[in-house]
């Protein structure tokens, strides 16, 4: 992946100017050196970063996953409290992104990511020991908090790290993610709820999921580094291309000049709001057959275990 995406236009630049460095290892040219970066950086960011956003979805949406175990008869769910407690996660969710980013600017990516993630899945264990239909309403919006900075947070960090063509596959990648969470929840969950214990299933799903996540945001604050500028696994060489391909990726961007206008004629733009639509479709459509299409697999006549 490294090598088939690297930014030409960029590697270009950096390999005009290489001749005014001397920070280059013996025998590399500034195109072989920002290579090994984007082989390095995408090993250290990637597979962590993919495996979270993996399980953050499981647990967002494994609340249905839990009401086809038998949740909502042991907590005495009715009407429409189901969906209420469904939607108060997204209440939070909508309004949180983009404080939590001012926030991972402030304390950095290694320790702003793994804590939200730890903390969300903190609440995610707390579902397990839920009494009420109150309890779940407010658990979910505290959830929603959290979850809200996860995505944003990513794609703000790889803006320190790759160019912005570069980014675009990696973006790409991450987002797979959720289509893979969307293949193993059930099946995770049938497994979960199967086990004999002290416990209920329902109880199991959540606590087991929530574990798994705090584990990866442990190892998210050994392996992250918050930028290359710092990286323990870059060599100094390699730090040094890397800054002068994200500088000539960025060369027009401290001259840009932003106003109100500006953000007016871009709320404007039909492509924006197509976008817009079609990501709410796909989103809408995605969180709605992960978290009730265990229910109505269930209203078909399945055991709980089956409908998973």
């Amino acid at each position: 992946m490294a090598e088939g995406d690297t930014d030409k236009h960029s590697v270009a630049m950096s390999e005009k100017n290489s001749s005014e460095h001397e920070m280059n290892e013996p025998g590399k040219t500034d195109a072989e050196l920002i290579k090994s970066y984007l082989r390095k950086t995408d090993l250290h960011l990637l597979p962590l970063t993919f495996a979270m956003y993996f399980l953050s979805v499981i647990d967002r949406n494994n609340i249905g996953n839990a009401k086809a175990a038998g949740m909502d008869t042991h907590l005495g769910l009715h009407g429409q409290q189901f969906n209420w407690i469904i939607s108060a996660f997204f209440f939070t969710y909508i309004f949180c992104e983009v404080p939590s980013n001012i926030l991972l600017k402030k304390f950095g990516a290694r320790v702003w990511l793994p804590l939200l993630a730890v903390c969300w899945s903190i609440l995610v264990a707390c579902m397990a020991a839920a009494k009420s239909y109150e309890t779940l309403v407010v658990v979910r919006v505290l959830m929603g908090v959290f979850e809200a900075g996860y995505v944003p947070g990513f794609i703000y960090m790889t803006s320190f790290w790759y160019t912005r063509r570069q980014q675009g596959p990696r973006i790409a990648l991450f987002f797979s993610a959720g289509v893979f969470a969307g293949i193993w929840a059930g099946p995770l969950a049938a497994r979960l709820q199967s086990i004999n214990g002290a416990l209920l299933g329902y109880q199991y799903i959540f606590i087991i999921e929530a574990s798994m996540t705090v584990l990866v945001a442990l190892l998210m604050v050994l392996v992250l580094q918050d930028y290359p500028s710092t990286a323990r696994f870059l060599s100094p060489a390699e730090r040094a291309a890397a800054q002068r391909m994200l500088e000539a990726d960025r060369v027009l961007s401290p001259h840009a000049q932003y106003s109100t206008r500006q953000v007016i004629k871009a709320l404007g733009d039909w492509t924006v709001w197509a976008y817009a639509i079609i990501f709410w479709a796909a989103a809408t459509g995605g969180a709605t057959q992960a978290i009730f299409g265990p229910t109505l697999i269930k209203a078909m006549g399945y055991t709980s275990t089956r409908a998973q």
